[in-house]
């Protein structure tokens, strides 16, 4: 039987064109001039579409952070598998994972200075966008973690719950250190090597 794979109508094509050339205008913008001083008029102007437009596809500027960040997850997501399934001790796997991250977020390094600094200083008034970053974070760990178990590489009594939470907090440390330093990021790198080693070993299963 051959399966027909149903092309997305010419409406659909347009309105995801529409919607990535708003979203790397305000990307453009924040990168340029932090977060509070562009505006939606700004971000509309440098895309080339009305102001309506914009609040068509993102409610507020923070939607569009959250929309950026769920795109630059998915992309981590799709390896996420083949990182579980490495044929290397541990702390190789993760710190091969997290070197990955940071590859992919370089082109976008003035950015993500931009997204660190919203996250620390404003912190308690985001809770609603970082919940809804993590939900684009937390499955692809929690699949890693959960295969990384199965192969009894990590100890099985450890919840992957909170394998996954102690990961993302070393991840935000590091990813602070690595936005500070920019490139080459040689202090950055010897970092993640040396923290992978230290959460490799107070979670890696033992040989007995």
């Amino acid at each position: 039987m051959t399966i027909v794979t149903k092309e997305p109508s010419l409406r659909h094509r347009k309105k995801a064109a529409t919607r990535e050339i708003i979203l790397r205008a305000a990307i453009d913008e924040f990168s340029a001039h932090g977060f509070e001083q562009p505006t939606i008029e700004r971000i509309a102007a440098k895309a080339g579409v009305g102001k309506g437009t914009v609040y068509n596809y993102f409610a507020t500027k923070e939607d569009i952070l959250v929309a950026f960040m769920a795109e630059q997850e998915a992309r981590v997501n799709a390896r996420v598998g083949e990182f579980a399934e490495r044929d290397e001790p541990l702390a190789r796997i993760l710190s091969r994972l997290l070197r990955h991250q940071f590859r992919l977020k370089e082109p976008h390094l003035a950015f993500t200075r931009v997204l660190l600094a919203q996250l620390i200083q404003r912190g308690p008034d985001l809770q609603e966008y970082i919940a809804r970053m993590q939900e684009s974070i937390d499955p692809a760990l929690t699949l890693l973690f959960t295969r990384l178990q199965d192969r009894r590489l990590v100890q099985p009594d450890v919840g992957v719950g909170a394998l996954v939470e102690r990961f993302k907090a070393l991840h935000f440390g590091l990813s602070c250190l690595w936005a500070m330093e920019g490139p080459p990021f040689r202090v950055a790198y010897r970092a993640v090597d040396y923290q992978t080693e230290m959460f490799a070993r107070a979670i890696e299963r033992r040989a007995r």
